[in-house]
């Protein structure tokens, strides 16, 4: 199915739907977290929705999908409510790392 082929209503009602129960299923703690974007086409198709990836990049960016599907990144599907994924986070460092400042801090308080 083509994306000018969901410009039907009842298409993109089931299309909506199906999303807002995997969001619901996530907001209640009862459903799978992470999905992925060929994990959430399959889900459509099984579900009688056929949708290419580009067509899905293109659908997320208006409603009725802005709202219930913020963005996709790094090939996972976040859902409104949903972290986005933080990649410029550093690693906590080590505990030598820790001790050498601590005795650096303590060195200079006392002179």
């Amino acid at each position: 199915m083509l994306l000018f082929e969901l410009d039907s209503p009842p298409e993109t009602v089931k299309l909506t739907a199906l999303a807002n129960k995997l969001k619901s299923d996530i907001d209640n703690g009862t459903g799978k977290t992470d999905w992925t974007t060929e994990e959430f086409l399959e889900y459509l198709q099984l579900n009688g929705i056929n949708l290419d990836p580009s067509d899905l990049f293109t659908m997320i960016k208006t409603p009725p999908l802005s709202n219930v599907i913020t963005n996709i990144q790094d090939g996972k599907i976040i859902f409104k409510g949903q972290a986005e994924p933080d990649n410029t986070t550093e690693p906590p460092p080590a505990p030598e790392d820790d001790k050498k400042v601590v005795q650096q801090m303590a060195q200079r308080a006392m002179k």
